[in-house]
């Protein structure tokens, strides 16, 4: 006597949930991921989870205090059918499978997905006045900030004057008693794990100097020219 053993499994829905196949991120980065899921589970418990098997690890919930955990945080857009991950300050390590999971009697659904985490090397960094340019300055200093617009951190910065290292910092500050001849060219670096990038010239010229005073030019390629009067007491 033969039997007949029905089993009913309980399968994901086609198209009931789905996101991008393969996401991919920066090292130091966010990024953010979007499930949509159909609007019969807009009640439906929501999660990230770590694997894509059925026992894959959860990451962050729906139901966790604010929808977060750590570097990680979900939020349930139930009017568009969408809940939205987003992993903070990515590591290297963050790389591998994930599943956007939507809880429900039986079998969850799932919907697996690769994330790929890599390293971004430094852009060529962007001088800029970090206040307007004004045509006078009276006392002080007039400061050049220098920064990568893209780049995985950390980054570190330099400021040199022809081959000698003047600053660690991303920051260059102009005054009159630091100019010991008529005519100074700078320049800073920006370096990560991946790359070191010059920026373009910094070019001052000072036009005269006295006992109270002196006045000068700097010249940056990519802003202009200009021209600059410091009142200051030379010792």
């Amino acid at each position: 006597m033969w039997s007949i053993v029905l089993l009913i499994c309980s399968l994901p829905v086609s198209g009931a949930l789905s996101a991008e196949k393969k996401v991919a991120g920066i090292v130091g980065r966010a990024i953010t991921i979007n499930c949509s899921y159909d609007k019969q589970y807009q009640q439906n418990m929501k999660y990230w989870c770590h694997g894509w098997t059925n026992q894959c690890t959860y990451v962050v919930r729906t139901n966790d205090p604010e929808g977060q955990q750590g570097r990680m945080s979900i939020k349930d857009n139930k009017a568009q059918g969408v809940f939205i991950v987003t992993m903070e300050n990515l590591h290297r390590e963050d790389a591998g499978w994930y599943s956007c999971g939507i809880d429900r009697p039986g079998l969850d659904l799932k919907f697996a997905l690769m994330l790929q985490v890599s390293y971004e090397s430094v852009s060529i960094p962007v001088l800029k006045f970090t206040s307007p340019p004004n045509v006078s300055c009276s006392g002080g200093s007039v400061s050049i900030s220098c920064e990568s617009v893209w780049g995985s951190p950390p980054i570190y910065y330099k400021w040199y004057e022809s081959t000698s290292e003047i600053s660690d910092t991303n920051k260059l500050d102009l005054h009159c008693q630091s100019f010991k001849q008529q005519n100074h060219q700078y320049y800073c670096t920006a370096r990560n794990q991946q790359a070191i990038k010059d920026s373009e010239m910094v070019k001052v010229s000072v036009i005269n100097r006295s006992v109270n005073n002196c006045n000068y030019v700097v010249e940056i390629s990519s802003i202009g020219k200009y021209y600059f009067k410091q009142t200051v007491k030379f010792f």
